[in-house]
């Protein structure tokens, strides 16, 4: 009898030590799913967009149309990314132009190389300030006595905006934001002969587009 009452606590003590650990061995076989950041703004990224372009010049009027543009882009983290983008629009106006006439429609260009600060990093509105250097040009075909002459001038500017990105996926935001570029025109070219010009201008950009982070 004596046997069998010390065998009986033994046991217990055995039970209580191997519970524990045959519950710990089921969970490593079936571990919890890993939730990923759907809103994560690192890795690479596409951008395509629509948007309104208004600009006014110094002594040549203002003019205001519709455009596009590309970006393509690297996060470096959540809340850094540098970009190269370019953007083109169709305008109306630039009465002050050689060879341009009053409220004649015309090509605007923009080249940018910027970066991008994002904020509430995964969320899935992400909002953002955007700082980028801008080679500004302005282009159309002379009329009157430059008929048949390429005119197009070139300058350069600083652009400073915001905007949000909303994910819908993993891989897929919408993106809107506004953006203002104060620079000037240094240059024009007209038919191959090249001059000299200051003209100061702010341009104003308006957008909606989609983000895409194709390697996820």
């Amino acid at each position: 009898m004596k046997t069998v009452f010390y065998l009986f606590p033994i046991g217990q003590i055995l039970l209580l030590l191997i519970a524990p650990t045959a519950a710990y061995a089921q969970m490593v076989d079936d571990p919890a799913p890993i939730v990923r950041d759907a809103s994560s703004t690192d890795g690479l990224f596409l951008h395509a967009r629509l948007g309104g372009h208004g600009i006014a010049y110094e002594n040549a009027g203002d003019a205001e149309g519709g455009g596009l543009g590309l970006r393509a882009g690297y996060g470096f983290s959540d809340r850094f990314t540098l970009y190269l983008g370019i953007e083109g629009a169709g305008v109306k106006g630039g009465r002050g132009f050689e060879g341009l006439e009053a409220n004649d429609d015309y090509g605007l260009v923009y080249l940018e190389l910027g970066s991008r600060f994002h904020f509430r990093r995964g969320r899935q509105l992400v909002p953002y300030a955007d700082l980028a250097v801008s080679v500004i040009g302005v282009g159309y075909e002379g009329t009157g006595s430059y008929a048949q002459d390429d005119i197009t001038y070139g300058g350069a500017g600083l652009s400073l905006g915001g905007g949000v990105l909303y994910f819908l996926s993993e891989t897929i935001a919408l993106d809107g934001g506004l953006s203002f570029t104060p620079g000037s025109l240094m240059e024009v070219d007209i038919d191959g002969r090249t001059e000299d010009v200051d003209i100061a201008l702010t341009g104003a950009r308006l957008h909606v587009g989609i983000t895409l982070y194709p390697f996820r």
